[in-house]
């Protein structure tokens, strides 16, 4: 039986391709201009969930992952987010289908450089409510400026057949 988190994970990187192919259609200025968001802006933001996916990421397979602060931007443009984005979906769709035990403890240092040890699931579904949280305010970023995004919600995209 497939898991859950695998589920998720295929969910998102369907969701993420949509979005991006709708936003590539957006000048980038636009896209960047700071609309009073916690990250500043839709790409701000899009930034800012492929930062915390990859600090999640290196704290589940125990790498080091260097940053500065959660606003970071690991890219520049549209067109290199929409490729490492696609990267880091695989890698999260290859760590559910690989993963055999999501009660496993990981032990990770926040950003602050506190301990912690939690079972991987509960990372997981931190993981996944981020990427959907900050959805949210790119949807209603967009609204604001009237980009049609597509509907961001999982249901609509559990019920496609999946490739």
């Amino acid at each position: 039986m497939s898991s859950p988190y695998l589920a998720q994970a295929q969910i998102n990187c369907a969701i993420n391709e949509a979005w991006l192919k709708v936003l590539a259609e957006v000048p980038f200025a636009e896209l960047d201009a700071d609309q009073g968001a916690f990250f500043g802006s839709i790409f701000g933001t899009l930034n800012h969930i492929l930062l915390a996916d990859r600090i999640w990421i290196s704290r589940i397979l125990g790498e080091p992952f260097t940053f500065n602060k959660l606003s970071d931007r690991l890219c520049g443009s549209l067109e290199s987010l929409a490729v490492e984005r696609k990267l880091t979906d695989e890698v999260l769709i290859d760590l559910m289908e690989g993963e055999q035990n999501f009660g496993r403890e990981i032990a990770y240092t926040n950003s602050s450089g506190a301990p912690f040890s939690q079972p991987l699931q509960q990372i997981l579904i931190h993981l996944f409510a981020q990427q959907h949280h900050h959805r949210g305010q790119i949807s209603q970023m967009c609204h604001e400026r009237g980009i049609p995004i597509p509907d961001g919600g999982t249901i609509a995209y559990a019920r496609k057949p999946q490739n």
